[in-house]
């Protein structure tokens, strides 16, 4: 529905609405803030399916079960993350598979999550989290955010948008 379709009284409105949604998000607001916000507080979902597939993208992030872990997304999956110019570089599957493929070649990777924080709505999820992410020694924080669908009966991932902390950022 475009708020064009709306008249220009609900458009407004229809659009001052979707902004502080839009913004709530973007500030890093649980996403149980911003159902409350919106509606009233509500409980969080539990969703084991969604538990999963965040237990597995975090479990089978290893070099000996990467190949299982790409099948955690979708073919049309893109991960688009931040620069430290301000840049933002998308990648496709096949690119960002290849990126983790070769730092686990390089040497050992890992990732752990914390705050992790999801919501799911029929057939759609999100999840956002901070992150540590840890190679060669050097561990960097930051945060990230999922975005998942069902397809025939099960969440794939769709998305990912992250971006590392600078340094002494939280």
């Amino acid at each position: 529905m475009s708020a064009a379709s709306l008249g220009p009284v609900r458009a407004g409105h229809y659009l001052r609405a979707s902004a502080a949604a839009l913004t709530l998000l973007l500030m890093g607001t649980p996403v149980s803030a911003q159902r409350e916000a919106a509606r009233g507080p509500q409980p969080a979902p539990d969703d084991p399916a969604v538990q999963r597939l965040v237990d597995d993208y975090i479990g089978l992030y290893r070099k000996d079960t990467l190949e299982r872990w790409k099948t955690l997304f979708l073919p049309g999956f893109t991960a688009s993350y931040t620069n430290a110019d301000g840049t933002v570089t998308t990648r496709n599957l096949e690119a960002f598979y290849e990126s983790q493929r070769s730092g686990f070649a390089a040497g050992d990777m890992s990732e752990t999550l914390q705050n992790v924080r999801a919501q799911r709505v029929g057939r759609l999820a999100q999840v956002s989290a901070d992150f540590r992410f840890t190679s060669r020694g050097s561990t960097r924080p930051g945060q990230l955010m999922l975005l998942m669908i069902e397809e025939k009966g099960q969440l794939k991932i769709a998305a990912l948008a992250f971006t590392y902390h600078a340094s002494g950022t939280p």
